[in-house]
């Protein structure tokens, strides 16, 4: 059974050539949005924020219980 997140229609964005099931999630330390998206060739997660950029770790998708090593992962979003 895939793991479930439920996000808001208001906080899911449009897919792009790269990524898909996007949303935005907010900072705990500031008012920031960051992107959490799933890479749609490779199927591992991504965050915009600077953890993730700089050393593929980060606390907003391990926050939610995904993988931030850059391994496949699957997940069922339902929007809510």
């Amino acid at each position: 059974m895939l793991p479930t997140i439920r996000i808001s229609n208001d906080i899911r964005l449009p897919d792009t050539d790269q990524w898909q099931l996007r949303f935005s999630i907010e900072s705990e330390s500031s008012d920031r949005l960051y992107v959490i998206a799933q890479h749609k060739a490779k199927r591992h997660w991504g965050c915009s924020c600077p953890g993730w950029k700089r050393n593929r770790h980060c606390k907003h998708l391990k926050a939610l219980g995904i993988p931030a090593d850059m391994q496949p992962y699957e997940v069922n979003l339902i929007n809510d």
